[in-house]
């Protein structure tokens, strides 16, 4: 198992191996699918079979397993997807669409003001998201607790690594070594990160009961579903409460890091490649003119626009290698046997590089996605946000026998998408983005180098955001 660059090192070995690579390491059986359509036949077309999580060591270390993204099969996921599901689906996301537009127009505030630190601007712009959205808070100084409770995990999330780089993760029987042990970092780095990740997990949750005792709070995902409760008599029962903490969290933790990344990764795209920046301003300009800032009424008006968006999710998934699932019986595929237990892991990257489905997939190309003659109409890159079969999710108390019903693929995809294509609208109607220069006047360019975590963000880079005009500039209130 490769302990570095795992998603481009199983890539290499699908161009010898195939798209559908088994094997076994220290006991484990992994196989590791390179293609979306292994990936759709196993996960979306066996989704009774495919839909269990593996065991997470490191994470049942750390008190991560209530979490929805990590939680097995059963009652407790099931509950906890349908609590998600009911408020994310696509009708339900364009709620939150005030909330988007209002922190998209803060981002180009602080990018005025401020441009060198865009950075910490887009991760505000995520953050501030779905904290609003889940907890019904907005953030009015950079000392927030929600902001700095953010940067935690955050930091915690990378400091994790990528999926099986911990030796815990291969021998679940090191979580007993004590932690003065030789190379016992990951029981000491456990440690200290449980306890934060459980201030994190229950802070807003907490702040959000007592304000609706006061009632002072803002609606919320939260709110909305603890008033659900109350009429049903049950706003006092602990599984509930858990279940609704734990989904509130994957909300705020899970949706800020990833969509802070995707952020980062449109950003990097956009300084490599100034004539995606000049075609997607020509026709924002074209549709829009130059005296409002882009809404999402616009949406359907701007195909290259969303282009863009879509190519900023092939070019680099966030998240390279998902999160892996496990086979809950014996299985065949393509007459390989696939034994009970095996983990598997599906490789995004390794999807989003296929040479037949993606015509020279390591270059930067929106127009792939439009209708020929003016692009290649390659599909969408939807297996960015997971796998699982499309079904409403009904309510009930156990899982019946035979039903498959609840996907493991992204609940919040909706409000991620709309949130990187209108920041990818408003940062092109308003800003050129441009290499920085050296001491010499020449530009400097950065690489396309992105760190080996779970959640995969751009290595740091250096930028400039010029206003195009003086009138775009005036179209932001400071």
């Amino acid at each position: 198992m490769p302990l570095k660059d795992q998603p481009l090192v199983f890539h290499e070995w699908s161009k010898s191996h195939g798209d559908v690579i088994g094997f076994r390491g220290l006991g484990n059986s992994v196989v590791v699918l390179n293609s979306e359509q292994a990936a759709r036949d196993l996960f979306d077309k066996r989704s009774a079979t495919y839909s269990d999580r593996p065991r997470f060591p490191m994470l049942e270390l750390m008190g991560w397993m209530d979490a929805v993204l990590f939680l097995p099969y059963g009652k407790d996921f099931h509950n906890s997807r349908r609590v998600l599901q009911q408020q994310l689906t696509r009708q339900g996301s364009a709620v939150f669409q005030d909330s988007q537009l209002r922190q998209a127009s803060i981002l180009v505030q602080r990018l005025f003001k401020t441009p060198e630190r865009f950075e910490e601007h887009l991760k505000h712009y995520a953050t501030a998201v779905v904290m609003e959205i889940a907890y019904g808070h907005q953030a009015l100084s950079e000392n927030d607790p929600y902001l700095q409770l953010a940067n935690q995990m955050n930091d915690m999330v990378a400091g994790l690594g990528s999926s099986f780089a911990n030796p815990v993760d291969f021998f679940p029987i090191l979580k007993r070594l004590p932690s003065w042990s030789p190379g016992a970092w990951f029981i000491r780095y456990s440690r200290i990160q449980r306890p934060i990740y459980e201030s994190i997990s229950r802070y807003g949750f907490d702040q959000v009961r007592q304000q609706m005792a006061l009632g002072t709070a803002n609606p919320s995902f939260l709110s909305r579903h603890l008033e659900d409760l109350k009429r049903e008599g049950r706003e006092n029962d602990p599984g509930d409460l858990k279940c609704l903490m734990n989904s509130s969290w994957v909300i705020y933790a899970a949706g800020g890091d990833t969509t802070m990344g995707t952020l980062r990764t449109l950003v990097l795209a956009l300084l490599l490649h100034p004539h995606v920046q000049k075609k997607a301003r020509e026709e924002i300009d074209n549709v829009i003119g130059s005296r409002r800032l882009p809404d999402f009424s616009d949406r359907d008006s701007l195909p290259y626009t969303q282009c863009v968006a879509n190519e900023v999710m092939r070019w680099h998934p966030v998240a390279p290698l998902g999160i892996p699932h496990r086979v809950m019986e014996d299985d065949v595929y393509r007459e390989m046997f696939i034994p009970k237990g095996t983990t598997l892991i599906p490789n995004l990257l390794s999807m989003a590089l296929d040479p037949k489905v993606y015509r020279d997939p390591h270059k930067f190309y929106p127009e792939r996605f439009l209708p020929q003659p003016a692009g290649y109409s390659e599909p969408i890159p939807e297996f960015v946000f997971g796998f699982g079969r499309r079904y409403a999710i009904p309510r009930f108390d156990c899982v019946p026998v035979g039903m498959s019903v609840v996907p493991r693929i992204c609940p919040g995809r909706y409000l991620a998408e709309a949130s990187l294509w209108i920041v990818a609208a408003t940062l092109l109607a308003v800003f050129d983005i441009c290499p920085t220069k050296d001491e010499q006047g020449n530009d400097t360019l950065p690489t396309a180098e992105f760190t080996n975590a779970i959640v995969s963000h751009p290595l740091p880079f250096t930028c400039e955001f010029r206003a195009r005009s003086e009138l775009q500039k005036g179209l932001v209130s400071t």
